[in-house]
């Protein structure tokens, strides 16, 4: 497996960022960090599932040698070693070379603004052993009321654009999806404190709990906590079936906003919000509300169904 050049801790704060096969979402989310002015990129491309992918691939790794904004760094894996091991292993090679990195995949569109934010959050709380991670992204469904105006800290580990430190990850990448959780509740930790969907992936093969769930997991093990922004900053758009996996959105919805300059963020000390655990459990363990649109699509069916003279479907 290629390894990036170790070097002296840089003052940029680099972007690890992890590529396949989408070349159109891939032209997307790469104008979004030049858009945010990201001047050094370490860029992880995965190798092809089968030989009928190569060529979306292909398509890819063009796209990103093309680029000639950033200081790109390019690691194309000459096999395909999947999501889940390959976010583990560019995190650690980049946070080989740096103290901090911010973490884009190729489906999550930052918005402007959003780099600036993540940098000052690392600085702000670099010397903080229980902030463990900066996220970029939120939602309302899983915001205490009383934390709507300002950014936040939460025990649950959000991975759709975040940002984090050498000393957070340290200790993670090797330990098990079983061996976190064993040691969690070796120390009386309750895994679904934050929702049932944890302890949900020992119920099948644990082998396959993906790499954000284990990161979780070392969270919980640590007391670690998350920086949730007053309202998201990314968005994912990769909700399709091309997806590693693929997820319904319908309940969660992202509307990106820029966040304001770093001078005027309302940093919170760092304690978790009282009522943000339960506000996950809500979130998570009952189904969302359908959306706006989907309501309206539904009505809309049923009223055709009944000028039609039959009964709609359920």
């Amino acid at each position: 497996m290629p390894r990036l050049p170790r070097s002296r801790v840089s003052a940029t704060v680099p972007v690890a960022y992890f590529a396949h096969s989408r070349a159109d979402l891939v032209v997307r989310t790469l104008a979004a960090l030049r858009e945010n002015g990201v001047t050094l990129i370490y860029a992880f491309a995965d190798g092809a599932r089968s030989p009928e992918g190569q060529k979306d691939v292909d398509d890819v790794r063009r796209i990103l040698r093309s680029v000639d904004w950033a200081d790109l760094h390019l690691v194309e894996r000459p096999v395909n070693v999947g999501i889940d091991a390959g976010i583990v292993a560019g995190i650690s090679e980049t946070l080989g070379a740096h103290q901090e990195v911010v973490v884009c995949e190729d489906d999550i569109e930052m918005s402007p603004g959003t780099y600036e934010y993540f940098v000052a959050a690392l600085e702000r709380y670099r010397d903080e052993p229980r902030v463990m991670c900066i996220s970029g992204w939120t939602h309302p469904r899983v915001t205490p009321a009383g934390a709507r105006a300002a950014p936040h800290f939460t025990g649950r580990f959000p991975c759709w654009g975040w940002a984090t430190w050498r000393r957070a990850w340290a200790g993670f990448p090797g330990m098990s999806a079983v061996e976190l959780r064993d040691r969690c509740l070796a120390a009386g930790i309750d895994i679904g404190k934050y929702g049932e969907d944890v302890p949900a992936i020992f119920a099948g093969d644990a082998a396959k709990a993906t790499w954000d769930y284990c990161f979780s997991l070392h969270m919980m093990l640590h007391g670690g906590l998350s920086l949730l922004p007053r309202h998201t900053l990314t968005a994912h758009i990769g909700y399709d079936a091309r997806a590693t996996h693929p997820q319904n959105d319908e309940g969660w919805e992202d509307h990106p906003e820029s966040p304001p300059p770093p001078d005027q963020v309302r940093w919170p000390a760092v304690r978790e919000e009282p009522d943000s655990a339960e506000c996950w459990r809500r979130a998570l363990n009952a189904p969302p509300r359908p959306s706006v649109v989907a309501r309206i699509r539904r009505r809309l069916a049923r009223l055709i169904a009944t000028r039609a003279g039959r009964e709609p479907r359920a």
